[in-house]
């Protein structure tokens, strides 16, 4: 879990002309190893490249960039769209979880089993997306190497079930769901 990603970030300057803001290699890291954040090893449960974040929605794209590589970034931050990479390790399994948010996810490598809580399964291989709607999930590596999944998360509204329950997201922790900025 250790293969770096190549993340190039473009900018306007103050004439509104584009240019390369950024061009740089990220290196999959362990949230648990916080504040350190070293590469996973053989018992980490995932990896995790956090490759932007934006502060806001509709994104200010004249706003500062600050970089959340290698922060705690909240599994959906309530203040505007983010991206990041998973590494899954071979049989790992996640947790069931829901977050307030539209999520899209790309399988870049690796099988994933991707599991409602309504116990139904479906197995992805690489190029296969997924649009999670706000619902209850949870993702499992089905396959024998590392898998690798891509993912833009969006805040959502909150859900509320025909009978007016209001769905909570998933407390996750201070590691996996830090105090917004």
């Amino acid at each position: 879990m250790d293969t770096p990603i190549r993340r190039v970030i473009t900018a306007h300057d103050a004439q509104g002309k584009a240019y390369f803001a950024s061009d740089e290699v990220l290196t999959p890291y362990d949230p648990n190893t916080a504040p350190e954040f070293t590469t996973p090893g053989p018992d980490s449960g995932f990896g995790v490249i956090q490759i932007h974040r934006s502060r806001g929605f509709p994104v200010d794209n004249m706003r500062p960039f600050d970089d959340p590589h290698k922060t705690l970034v909240p599994l959906a931050d309530t203040k505007g769209p983010s991206c990041r990479i998973i590494d899954l390790p071979p049989a790992e399994q996640g947790w069931m979880h829901r977050t307030l948010s539209l999520d899209y996810f790309v399988v870049l490598s690796g099988t994933v089993g991707l599991i409602t809580d309504g116990g139904v399964e479906k197995i992805l291989k690489p190029h296969d997306v997924v649009v999670c709607r706000g619902t209850n999930h949870e993702w499992v590596n089905r396959g024998k190497d590392i898998a690798r999944v891509f993912g833009v998360v969006v805040p959502s509204k909150e859900i509320v079930t025909a009978d007016g329950v209001r769905l909570e997201k998933t407390p996750a922790g201070p590691v996996y769901d830090p105090p917004e900025e």
